[in-house]
This record gives C-alpha cells, structure tokens and sequence, in this order.
C-alpha cells in the first residue's frame, strides 16, 4: 500500500527548518541542500516542494509573515479598542525580543534580495500594501468610535506610521544600546499619542 504523504504536515516541517536555517544563519544559507540538512531531508525531497532557491526565499519570508500575522490576531482578539489594536499592528514590526529581532533581521535581508528578482519585489510591495491597509483601517475605525483625530488622513497616518516603524526597527538593529526596547515603545507611544483626540489620551 502506497504511504500517505501529508503535504501540509511536510510544509510544516519545512516552515520550521527554513526558519531556524535563515534566523540562525540568515537568508545565504537558505539553499536546497542547506535546507533538506536543517529538516533531515533529502535534496530531492525539498525540490519536491520547492523549485529553486527563489522559492525557497519567498517561503521563508512568507513564513515570517504568517508567524508576525498569528501574534497580531492573537492580541487583536484581546485588544480593547482600535487604539489598542493599531500599537499591537505596529509593535510586532519592532525588534523588541530575540524572536522579533530574528524576523527584522530576514525582512530586510529579504528587501535586499528583492531588489533584483521581480517576484520577490512583488511580494515585498503586496506586504507593505497590506500592512498600511491594515493600519488605515484601524484607524477609520478609531475615528468612527471617536477616538482618532477626525482630521488626520488615515492613508497618508498609515503609511507615515509604517515609515516610522520601519526607521526605528533598522536604528534598533545597528544601535541596540541606544534603541531599547523600552525606548523604542516609548518613541512608538508618543507618536501615537498625537492621533487621539483629548477625551482618549
């Protein structure tokens, strides 16, 4: 009788191994036959999945997305308000611990990379895209319930706030000393603390 392949189980396990690989060692080594070792594999088995290294890049910073996007629905479940909601979407693109240290350290190895290979581009444009529609949203929404500035561009506050985020997160990788965690937050919540009208703050 022919075994039965799980391919989501498979993808898993690759999920798990591509992302030790790149956060241990960054995106070079994530290659066919470095990832097939991390997972205990064979090459042609990780080529049974993946076609080039192109693909392999692309699914580890697809990986980085979906573990950033679980903790964003996790906390968004909790928050009280779009208030809070916009820090949570905004937070997890901060280096704060090892784990978010790691997956700003792939994102803009990914970046780099991008800049020569129009797939990886696209896909970089469609995550900044959603992001700052995400962010948008929130704080249409905070507008509505009264607690967001009526008179700011949610678009234009969106991608402002993306851009700050994005600074901080790559002045925190270069100047940890300067850039805490607790710094950086405390830099994130001044800049927050603008949006809200008075009966908010």
């Amino acid at each position: 009788m022919p075994k039965i392949v799980d391919r989501d189980a498979r993808r898993a396990d690759l999920a798990a191994a591509v992302w030790r690989l790149a956060s241990r060692e960054g995106l070079d080594a994530v290659t066919m036959r470095g990832v097939a070792a991390e997972a205990g594999w064979s090459t042609g088995a990780v080529a049974h999945y993946f076609a080039d290294k192109e693909e392999l890049v692309l699914f580890a910073f697809e990986t980085v997305a979906d573990r950033v996007g679980r903790r964003i629905v996790r906390a968004a479940e909790r928050a009280r308000d779009p208030l809070e909601l916009l820090r949570t979407q905004l937070v997890e693109g901060l280096p704060l611990d090892a784990e978010r240290r790691a997956e700003v350290r792939l994102w803009f190895a990914f970046l780099v990379l991008a800049e020569t290979r129009p797939r990886l581009a696209r896909a970089g444009r469609e995550a900044y895209r959603e992001w700052r529609g995400r962010i948008a949203k929130t704080l249409e929404h905070g507008q509505r319930q009264g607690l967001v500035d009526e008179s700011i561009d949610a678009a234009r506050e969106a991608a402002e706030l993306v851009a700050l985020v994005d600074g901080l997160a790559i002045q925190a990788s270069f100047e940890p000393r300067a850039l805490t965690a607790a710094r950086q937050l405390e830099l994130l919540d001044d800049r927050l603390g603008r949006l809200a009208v008075a009966s908010a703050r």
